[in-house]
């Protein structure tokens, strides 16, 4: 059986390309804005996607890569939108290489011919005025969605689609799309719409209902080209998943996601982050290290899900070391917060009384001294072990006090446990700083999840090609 072929559009650190290789998926290309995130993915391609060129994991802005497959510029008619660009996202973009004539992409993207899966997450950051509107019709929001300049990305998602007619489109986002001036709704109009056109659904899936120890909602959408549905055919977007749905996973504790890792404390200083500063495992005022100097099989007894994840194409893979498992530093008033925090329980709760007695912002404080706390409660949390993580998001960059560590030294969560309760294997190496770790990590599909789903994908595929082929046995005879 041939090796069905997939697309990474806005690919990251590469978990859903990690759930799409275990799956037996071959890759084409895949492509982000985020070179530190592209660093990691090309440095792990040896293990993920042996054999492929580190040239096809290509660094640069996705209007470039567009016009590489020869069709121009997509021209948008914005309908006097405005377009909103943050500071950050300038210097993004500033930092991307012009791949508009490189000869070396436009041979690698022009070459591709057919691909069964593109799949990708394109942001889609406009809220389209005239998508609000009750009267409006749903083709006029449609326009209003797509047209908006600040959904140019997803725009573009759509003319790859249209230009490579796959055979199935697979898009992720963030659950609150899902309530967003209809834009659930105007996705699935849209693509239904692409090039042959799609029969489309979605849905939104709950990581810890996979296998996963965290509470992470994300909108998936599917479509099947509409050619390959057929009335006897038993398979189309509803039915997947429908079949996803059967295969859920009983509840896992966090316990038992990070109880093998190697205990550590928080880094006793700041800006510690070199590795002359770092404190070996052995040593009980460790607080970790980026690579061990000890043997990974020497550090971890590894329990079931350990196994499961570090499990790719059905082989175990056994890391020669122990990687991203550092710690960050933090104050004496953030570390005395994480003492007496109880586990599982907010800092508004009764239980969590002292350790709200030193939280110094974001608080108010009544006529008799009692505090509370303004905004977000969860601002200092102790993870439960016991229980599931909260979703492991991207500002983990900033800071961990949402993310503290159930043990007895309690700290914020290092990268790899982040990477464990985002189910990457522990032979997966995060390159780049600390917190650009934490970014990668936050920012990714799980890889779990994300093999969940291409199983299921590669299924219809599957019988997709059966069918095919026994309809050409009943035209021959």
């Amino acid at each position: 059986m041939k090796n069905f072929t997939y697309i990474d559009l806005f690919a990251g650190a590469g978990g859903l390309s990690l759930g799409f290789g275990n799956a037996g998926f071959d890759l084409e290309f895949a492509n982000d804005i985020a070179g530190e995130a592209l660093n990691t993915f090309r440095y792990n391609l040896k293990k993920t996607h042996p054999g492929l060129p580190k040239e096809r994991i290509i660094h640069g802005d996705i209007t470039q890569l567009y016009e590489q497959l020869g069709n121009g510029r997509v021209v948008n008619k914005s309908l006097g939108h405005i377009t909103v660009e943050t500071e950050k996202e300038r210097r993004l973009r500033k930092n991307v290489p012009d791949t508009s004539k490189d000869e070396s992409i436009r041979k690698t993207l022009c070459g591709i011919q057919s691909v069964d899966v593109l799949a990708g997450g394109p942001p889609c950051q406009g809220f389209s005025m005239i998508g609000r509107s009750k009267r409006a019709t749903l083709q006029e929001r449609m326009l209003g969605f797509v047209d908006d300049p600040r959904n140019q990305l997803f725009l573009y998602f759509l003319k790859f689609a249209e230009k490579l007619n796959p055979k199935i489109v697979l898009i992720e986002n963030v659950k609150g799309l899902g309530s967003a001036a209809a834009y659930r709704d105007l996705i699935e109009a849209s693509l239904k719409k692409t090039g042959y056109g799609y029969d489309v659904a979605s849905r939104v899936l709950n990581a810890k209902d996979f296998g996963l120890a965290q509470h992470r909602e994300r909108l998936f959408f599917v479509g099947i080209r509409k050619d390959l549905i057929k009335a006897e055919k038993e398979f189309t977007s509803e039915t997947f998943f429908e079949n996803l749905d059967k295969q859920k996973s009983n509840k896992i504790s966090l316990n038992e996601v990070l109880g093998d890792l190697p205990l550590v404390k928080a880094n006793p200083k700041p800006s510690n982050y070199s590795p002359e500063a770092e404190v070996s495992f052995n040593n009980p005022e460790s607080f970790g290290m980026n690579v061990s100097s000890k043997e990974y099989s020497k550090l971890v007894k590894s329990g079931a899900y350990t196994e499961k994840i570090n499990t790719y194409r059905g082989n175990l893979i056994e890391p020669l070391y122990l990687y991203n498992h550092k710690a960050r530093f933090h104050n004496e008033r953030d570390l005395f917060i994480y003492k007496n925090l109880v586990a599982g329980k907010y800092l508004n709760n009764p239980v969590n009384k002292v350790a709200l007695s030193r939280v110094s912002y974001g608080v108010t404080t009544d006529e008799k001294g009692n505090k509370s706390v303004n905004g977000f409660g969860d601002k200092y949390f102790k993870l439960d072990p016991n229980g599931v993580s909260k979703t492991i998001i991207a500002h983990l960059e900033t800071d961990g006090n949402s993310y503290v560590h159930p043990g007895k030294h309690p700290r914020s969560i290092t990268p790899r446990e982040a990477a464990r309760i985002q189910s990457f294997p522990d032979w997966y190496e995060f390159r780049g700083s600390t917190r650009n770790q934490f970014k990668q990590i936050g920012n990714a599909v799980p890889p779990l999840l994300a093999f969940k789903v291409a199983i299921n994908l590669k299924r219809i595929l599957i019988e997709s090609e059966r069918l095919e082929a026994l309809e050409k046995e009943k035209i021959t005879i």
